[in-house]
């Protein structure tokens, strides 16, 4: 249920990747060098290869899955598999600070259902998803953190998880 935000930097190459891509957010630096090398060694890139097409659809996976091909972290923001490229570890750990603040400003329980959302949205046909989704914010309106950001909002103040961060 947590945000998972991968920070890669140097080599991030067959199961390394693959963990970067079942993240939810991934910040590369420009010098990353990035590969699937599985079948270059004669295996299958089999746990890791739905967390893969999902970052970056079917044809790059199968570019990248069948090739083993070698790239940079430039490359791979093109490819789906970095969403923020930044030019070295000093940066990127600036902006990694910079998304825990925005993520720590976020109700966790709020963000936990968020993720549940996203994950339903992948198995869900429209009708349920538009139930499921509507299950999900009532539930979430009528919880104490709902109250509590609704009325800090009004209150024009911050919510209490965003006070203890």
């Amino acid at each position: 249920p947590q945000v998972v935000v991968f920070l890669v930097h140097g080599a991030a190459m067959a199961g390394g990747l693959g963990m970067a891509c079942a993240g939810d957010i991934v910040i590369g630096t420009k010098d990353t060098r990035m590969a699937l090398t599985e079948t270059a060694i004669g295996v299958v890139p089999a746990q890791i290869g739905r967390f893969v097409i999902e970052r970056v659809g079917e044809f790059n996976a199968r570019y990248i899955m069948l090739t083993a091909q070698r790239f940079t972290a430039v490359e791979g923001k093109d490819y789906g598999l970095v969403d923020f490229l930044v030019d070295d570890m000093a940066a990127g750990e600036a902006k990694l600070a910079e998304i825990i603040a925005d993520v720590r400003r976020c109700a966790p329980q709020a963000n936990a259902a968020t993720k549940k959302l996203l994950q339903a949205n992948k198995q869900l046909g429209p009708q349920e998803m538009i139930r499921y989704a509507g299950e999900l914010f009532a539930e979430a309106v009528q919880s104490d953190e709902g109250r509590e950001g609704v009325a800090s909002f009004l209150e024009k103040r911050k919510p209490k998880w965003a006070e203890e961060s």
